[in-house]
């Protein structure tokens, strides 16, 4: 009897899955973590016929998902400047439209699990998590699965398709998809600047300041330095600074002390998918734990990641070769997905970060740049 049961319980799941046609993955916070879906979101569109839509918070999310072949719809309302009142309008206006919702990992958040809530989609797929589960709400959602310390973001996102009826999706890298144009934007940058012809090394030296996550930030004073050491170690090289608007400062002061000024260009005011063009062009990215960290991988440069409260586990680079920069302090890492600011709660002042020396990520730079090594 239990055998028949398992048959028809299948057969019957195989049947609503077959009718699941539209799908709705549900806002995600930065762009590395957006990035991080495209390889599920991928799998999900080759091996179903899914229609997936994907909402987002912000505009450079959004766009860093245009001309993306696998998503039918991306949609972008600004839930926080909208405010909740027309926030609520606007999901009701989702109410019942789509047969199932994702909340892709790590969306640890009770407002994306009420809004998977108040869409109603029949099947609302995401995760339950460690730290604050219940007071976020993940309740709220009816296919879960326990996250695992174990594994990267990409394998967890790929694993929720199992809830699809997808057993053994691709890994396929981060993706980006970049226009003709965008391509032509970066040549016509590098011309306009007169390095065209040198080695390009990009570089990060920032993160966002959300909730205390500058403290994730290798110092200035190294990241000159190490742009000193490796201009004297390739001479045809130039480094270009990458960063959004809240780190303009960041990168003048580290361009005002170098030996050499005229070796480093700061990247400013250009689009998401100007900046990914741009990173496209480079020989070599060196990069704090953030966003850009994942655009250069989603257009398949080497990358060297400088981690410490974060765990690099879930979130270093993903399919492209690499190395990780760390102490690996007892303490470290110690950083979880939840709403809490980081904090160091050893009190080291960040000492994973502080004493990260300038020859631990100049080695390792000169290896992939000489060796294509992987760490």
């Amino acid at each position: 009897m239990s055998a028949l049961k398992n048959f028809v319980k299948n057969i019957t799941l195989k049947l609503y899955n077959k009718k699941m046609k539209k799908s709705l993955v549900l806002p995600m916070y930065g762009i590395g973590d957006v990035l991080m879906t495209t390889p599920a979101i991928r799998n999900l569109k080759e091996q179903s016929d899914a229609e997936i839509t994907y909402l987002h918070m912000f505009k450079t999310t959004r766009d860093i998902l245009i001309n993306n072949p696998y998503i039918d719809e991306n949609i972008h309302f600004p839930f926080l400047e909208a405010g909740r009142l027309k926030g609520l309008r606007f999901l009701l206006g989702l109410r019942k439209k789509y047969d199932y919702s994702i909340n892709f990992y790590p969306s640890n958040r009770s407002q994306y699990n009420i809004a998977a809530f108040v869409i109603g989609s029949p099947v609302r797929i995401g995760h339950r998590y460690t730290v604050k589960d219940l007071e976020e709400l993940n309740c709220l959602k009816n296919k879960t699965l326990k996250e695992d310390d174990k594994l990267h973001n990409v394998e967890e996102n790929l694993r929720l398709l199992g809830f699809l009826d997808i057993k053994e999706p691709n890994p396929y890298p981060l993706e980006i998809y970049l226009t003709d144009e965008e391509i032509s934007f970066a040549r016509r940058w590098l011309e306009k600047n007169a390095i065209d012809n040198k080695i390009l090394i990009g570089i990060h030296p920032g993160t966002s300041a959300f909730k205390n996550q500058y403290k994730r930030r290798w110092n200035e004073a190294s990241f000159a330095n190490l742009i000193d050491r490796l201009s004297d170690e390739k001479k045809d090289s130039v480094f270009l600074l990458f960063g959004g608007p809240e780190e303009q400062s960041l990168k003048k002061r580290i361009v005002s002390v170098l030996h050499d000024s005229r070796k480093a260009f700061p990247v400013d005011s250009l689009s998401v998918r100007e900046a990914a063009a741009l990173m496209k062009k480079c020989r070599l990215f060196i990069s704090n734990d953030a966003g850009p960290m994942h655009m250069a991988a989603s257009v398949g440069i080497p990358i060297v990641a400088i981690f410490g409260p974060t765990n690099p586990v879930w979130v270093k680079p993903w399919g492209v070769r690499h190395k990780i920069i760390r102490l690996g302090l007892p303490c470290s890492p110690c950083f979880r997905y939840s709403p809490k600011p980081l904090t160091c709660a050893a009190k080291l002042d960040y000492a994973c970060m502080r004493d990260i020396s300038v020859d631990l990520v100049y080695d390792a730079c000169v290896d992939l740049l000489e060796k294509g090594d992987i760490a």
